[in-house]
């Protein structure tokens, strides 16, 4: 008890600084605090770059032109080395956003044709070229997986979680690290690339129509499941079923080790608009349609390990039609992924994804690439935790 009072007093006080670190009158928009970033050596990442910036009328002074070309031993539109990561990529980003202005840019979107893997680091497979970029100016002090100075630790079993906070809102505190929400318009062609866009465009119009899906493992039992270890990512997909059925969303919850498509799991997830579960590895059941919109995850190790082929779960889901998926390209840890329900709960609460999900993803410099438009909010119109108490 002592300790859940003293958790009430925290988020009371978190509460309060929120209240205080409010933008400034006469910021500039969301779309103006876009940097764009594109391999100047592929036509195709160039044309979703320009696609992007007019669609959501990103300043063209906001595109940055990186310049990477196949090489051997390595591909300059997947992946490139530690020992030129600097020189390629964090030194023309760095450019680019002095010139914009380092603390008015919050979202770095990279494009198709662009690397997403840094290798020959201290881990074998690599690490997240976005996650780099995210502290591209070395603000958290640590070297490899820092700790998100922006991620909202919550309790999941105890139902405690902090206010949410803008990124916006976030930079404009005194202590606040200058660290960025990093994504990508990728996928296995540039096409389907520029159709993240699309979709999360006729998504704000036209409103999300269609059903929740989480698919746990460990039993029907809550009451049975420690919040720790592999139980801790149950208890974070209970709750974000919790918190889509509370918002008056259709939720289908299953609770088999099985995934959906497998026996004795449900046998189809149909217009889903938002989807987290586990656990394969490195594979896609097609058990899914997405409705335009739709946000998913799966909680697994090699989740995004190629954003534009394979079997990996992240590729697939975009060929299927998914509008936001996030994932790893290796080995995250559970803690490292995104908790589902944090950025269920704040995306019900009217946040834009680039918020949403970097608010709840513990580190930084390590194995996530998130894909999709930061810009897009699934849910304009609050249905979440804020809502509930402003009805109240």
């Amino acid at each position: 008890m002592p300790f859940a009072r003293n958790m009430c007093l925290v988020l009371l006080l978190l509460s309060a600084w929120d209240l205080r670190a409010q933008p400034p009158v006469g910021a500039p928009s969301l779309a103006e605090r876009v940097l764009v970033v594109f391999n100047s050596k592929v036509k195709d990442s160039r044309k979703v770059a320009d696609h992007y910036a007019a669609m959501r009328k990103i300043p063209t002074g906001n595109l940055c032109a990186i310049r990477l070309s196949d090489y051997e031993p390595y591909d300059g539109t997947e992946s490139v080395p530690w020992d030129e990561f600097d020189a390629r990529v964090k030194k023309p980003i760095r450019k680019c956003l002095d010139a914009v202005g380092r603390k008015k840019i919050l979202y770095v979107v990279f494009t198709f044709g662009t690397p997403f893997r840094i290798t020959s680091t201290p881990n074998k497979w690599g690490v997240s070229v976005d996650q780099f970029v995210a502290d591209i100016w070395d603000e958290t002090g640590q070297p490899n997986r820092s700790s998100n100075p922006y991620f909202a630790m919550s309790q999941s079993r105890e139902g405690q979680y902090q206010p949410f906070v803008s990124l916006e809102e976030y930079r404009v505190r005194s202590d606040a690290k200058t660290i960025y929400s990093v994504w990508r318009l990728d996928g296995a062609n540039a096409a389907l690339a520029r159709n993240l866009v699309d979709l999360a465009l006729a998504a704000e119009r036209s409103g999300l129509k269609g059903q929740a899906c989480f698919d746990r493992r460990f039993g029907a039992n809550m009451n049975a499941i420690h919040d720790s270890r592999h139980g801790s990512g149950d208890w974070d997909l209970y709750r974000a079923a919790q918190f889509a059925r509370e918002a008056g969303l259709p939720v289908l919850e299953d609770s088999h080790d099985a995934e959906f498509g497998t026996s004795p799991a449900p046998r189809r997830c149909d217009d889903a608009i938002l989807y987290a579960g586990w656990y394969s590895l490195d594979h896609y059941n097609d058990a899914f349609s997405w409705s335009p919109g739709a946000v998913g995850i799966h909680l697994d190790s090699a989740s995004a390990a190629n954003p534009r082929d394979g079997t990996n779960w992240s590729a697939n889901a975009i060929r299927k039609g998914i509008t936001v998926t996030v994932g790893a390209i290796t080995e995250p840890d559970l803690f490292g992924l995104p908790h589902p329900d944090g950025f269920v709960r704040n995306l019900l609460d009217g946040a834009n994804v680039g918020d949403a999900f970097l608010r709840n993803t513990a580190w930084l410099k390590w194995m996530i690439l998130q894909i999709g438009d930061p810009l897009y909010r699934p849910f304009a119109a609050a249905r979440g935790a804020q809502a509930s108490a402003a009805e109240r």
